[in-house]
């Protein structure tokens, strides 16, 4: 009796006994002579314990195995045949048996898992999830409009504008009003802090109050490019400047200085930030030169 592949095949990987014409079937796929060689090699080896073997008619093991076989009473056991085949060829012609399924969980009651074959595994059956009807609209009025909070400060800088800011005795602006600085400045004549807090504030406080960038790095390289260049790409700027900076020896440092009201200017001529931002910067960072800025 031949047993050739077929769609039963799935249904052999349950069996624990298989009859030896299934497992030559699948371990000789050449001719009669190879076919009746591992015959007896399998049958020797049931002769010498190595594979286990019963009898399909329920008989003692009184009669030899080679009568067993040729009456078709001969069962193999298949875990055994495995173990030895593999010592001789490395592999078993047999297909592996599926992994048993695992149990139903015991905690969970029933119908709420199904078997999962693809993940081998006790899933939860998910719910259907019903859809939400759409949300019908309402004639609901809108609310009243509110502008903006940088529109309100918009706003208010116009308006404040147009006021001058009164200043306080120790907010009182600066005594001396130069108009550009000097061309080429020296440290003999660079005039000392207390003489230049009269006339403006030194760059790195301007470059701290206004940020055109949004970060420091990028803002100090944005204002640093345009400090440098005030004589061609931004007169108006250098307008604002009143002492050059000079190169710093060891812990003394010369910067440049500027008139806050004048940078405040420029930024909103040269259109780099709005006035709504400008104005309530120079009134908080730079209140003395506030009411300069307005007069204009």
């Amino acid at each position: 009796m031949n047993w050739p592949n077929n769609t039963c095949d799935p249904i052999w990987e349950h069996a624990d006994w298989l009859p030896p014409e299934y497992i030559l079937d699948r371990w000789c796929q050449q001719d009669a002579r190879c076919r009746y060689a591992k015959q007896q090699a399998l049958l020797s080896a049931c002769e010498r314990g190595e594979v286990y073997y019963r009898r399909s008619d329920g008989k003692t093991f009184d009669d030899p195995i080679h009568e067993l076989s040729a009456r078709g009473t001969l069962l193999i056991d298949r875990d055994s045949f495995v173990a030895w085949v593999t010592t001789i060829e490395g592999q078993s012609p047999l297909p592996a048996r599926p992994p048993a399924q695992p149990p139903y969980p015991g905690w969970a009651p029933p119908g709420a898992y199904r078997f999962d074959e693809e993940q081998w595994d006790w899933v939860p059956v998910t719910p259907p999830i019903r859809s939400t009807p759409p949300v019908q609209p309402t004639n609901t009025p809108p609310p009243p409009f509110d502008p903006p909070k940088w529109v309100k400060e918009m706003y208010a800088a116009e308006a404040a504008a147009t006021t001058s800011v009164d200043a306080s005795p120790s907010e009182s602006g600066p005594e001396e009003i130069i108009e550009v600085a000097d061309e080429k400045p020296s440290y003999d004549t660079y005039p000392s802090e207390a003489e230049l807090r009269k006339l403006g504030v030194p760059a790195d406080e301007i470059i701290a109050a206004f940020p055109v960038e949004p970060g420091r790095h990028d803002n100090e390289k944005w204002w640093k490019e345009r400090m440098g260049n005030v004589s061609r790409a931004n007169k108006a700027l250098g307008e604002a400047c009143v002492q050059k900076g000079l190169q710093n020896r060891g812990s003394e440092r010369f910067p440049s200085w500027w008139r806050p009201d004048l940078v405040a200017r420029w930024l909103i001529d040269a259109r780099h930030l709005p006035v709504y931002r400008v104005a309530p910067i120079l009134r908080k960072e730079f209140p003395a030169w506030a009411k300069h800025f307005d007069a204009e």
